[in-house]
């Protein structure tokens, strides 16, 4: 699922002078210079959250955030005076939205979702593990567990809890304020008018 971010340049009042008197918004030279300074202010702000954010557990890191930003698209030109910018990685618009994620969604016949709660486990799937217990509890919830044996603890070690469903809380903080975008997008139109018109003159 894509995460697609649209700003729409209609209020001149905001313009800096040079896009104002020149309706320069409307050119799609200008718009796509304004699209890829939007993209690009995009992967700076994942590459930022990739160092910013690491994995709660610990272990090794999967760096959500890098992979994010790598999905960043080139600009689309939206009517004429937008710009949308698509990011493309799946679990980011899960992550800015939130909502409710139920075991077997999207028909995958799963019974359950496995929460990583053990450094080993994060960024790895439970099937990468052989011979976990599998030790129901009460409510339709379930752990997997190591063998006591294979425990560095001499305990049997939880790797993941299993649950039907969970709800994740929208995170808006996983894209930059809009008006930031904004800001770079008219900044960038400018600088590209401007040196437009020094080649001419």
């Amino acid at each position: 699922m894509s995460l697609g971010t649209t700003i729409t340049f209609d209020d001149p009042r905001k313009f800096p002078p040079l896009l104002r008197l020149s309706q320069g918004v409307q050119r799609p030279d200008v718009r796509r210079v304004m699209g890829r300074a939007i993209a690009g202010a995009l992967r700076r702000h994942f590459t930022k959250l990739d160092r910013e954010r690491p994995n709660q557990l610990g272990g090794q890191r999967t760096h959500f955030y890098g992979q994010v930003r790598r999905g960043v698209q080139q600009p689309q030109l939206v009517g004429g005076d937008g710009v949308r910018v698509d990011t493309n990685h799946v679990g980011i618009a899960q992550r800015y939205f939130g909502g409710e994620i139920e075991a077997g969604q999207n028909g995958s016949g799963r019974h359950f979702l496995t929460l990583p709660v053990h450094p080993d486990a994060y960024g790895h799937r439970a099937r990468e593990f052989e011979d976990l217990d599998f030790i129901p509890l009460a409510r339709g919830r379930a752990l997997l567990a190591r063998p006591a044996e294979e425990s560095t603890a001499g305990l049997g070690e939880v790797l993941y809890v299993l649950v039907r469903r969970v709800r994740q809380q929208p995170d808006p903080t996983v894209l930059p304020p809009e008006e930031e975008l904004e800001e770079t997008a008219l900044t960038a139109g400018e600088d590209h008018l401007r040196t437009l018109i020094a080649r001419t003159a």
